[in-house]
């Protein structure tokens, strides 16, 4: 598993190589997600921890910036319910125990997950992946 500074260097490379340019909003951004390494959070959060860092970016841009991140491959979604969007930066095939009263995304280990068969896809479609997220209770 990469160490935080690692992950980062690996997230810039990736920019790079992609049509995004290298922004400082981008390069605060970047730096301010993976500064805690593999984690999931909402834009809101990302937007709340900016603030507080003094970045000044309004939410719409940390939105815009997130999805763009998502489209190039430098961060995963994951939706825990039909009103909750969660970005993860663990790129690794991996599946989730979602908490409702907390809203914690917790990460289950791929080979701890065991899916026998699939249904087969409608005609035309391929399945691209396959992601478990188990909702949890007290």
């Amino acid at each position: 598993m990469l160490n935080k500074s690692e992950i980062i260097k690996k997230v810039f490379y990736m920019l790079d190589k992609s049509p995004l340019k290298l922004t400082s909003q981008r390069k605060q951004l970047i730096n301010l997600i993976y500064s805690e390494g593999h984690c999931h959070f909402t834009a809101e959060d990302v937007y709340r921890k900016a603030k507080k860092n003094k970045i000044k970016i309004s939410l719409a841009t940390v939105y815009n910036n997130l999805n763009s991140f998502k489209n190039y491959g430098m961060l995963n979604v994951v939706r825990a319910s039909s009103d909750k969007i969660y970005f993860d930066t663990n790129l690794d095939n991996h599946h989730h125990f979602y908490i409702e009263k907390s809203g914690k995304l917790l990460d289950i280990n791929n080979d701890q997950v065991i899916i026998q068969k699939l249904p087969k896809s409608p005609k035309g479609y391929n399945i691209k992946n396959v992601t478990v997220v188990i909702n949890l209770e007290e």
